[in-house]
């Protein structure tokens, strides 16, 4: 019987010193598995930001491309407003001579004798 006791005894504490043993190795997985997602996740999400970085930096210069033409098309737009305005006042003016020159005519017409 003493021996049947000695056993189990034995088997209890080599089973205990098994479990031990086990549950700080399977922490010790568990803690690995845990840094691998972490990793896994960390790189995922580094992808995603460089991604939305690079289209930041693409659609930041599009917009300059943009915004200059758009500055290009205001100044064309102020010259164009420019030329407009002086040709307008020289038309003024050419309506003016021409009415003065109309009107000389008309003196010159009645000075000569003929009618209109």
């Amino acid at each position: 019987m003493n021996e049947t006791i000695i056993v189990a005894v034995v088997g209890l504490v080599s089973s205990l010193a098994t479990w031990w043993a086990a549950r700080r190795k399977t922490r010790a997985e568990v803690q690995m598995s845990e840094l691998d997602n972490v990793e896994k996740s960390l790189k995922y999400y580094r992808d995603i930001v460089d991604d939305l970085g690079n289209k930041l930096r693409e659609a930041t210069s599009e917009l300059y491309k943009t915004s200059n033409l758009h500055r290009e098309a205001i100044d064309e737009l102020t010259a164009a407003k420019k030329v407009i305005i002086n040709l307008e006042q020289r038309l003024e003016q050419l309506a003016l001579q021409n009415k003065e020159l109309i009107n000389e005519l008309r003196k010159y017409k009645q000075l000569n004798g003929k009618s209109e």
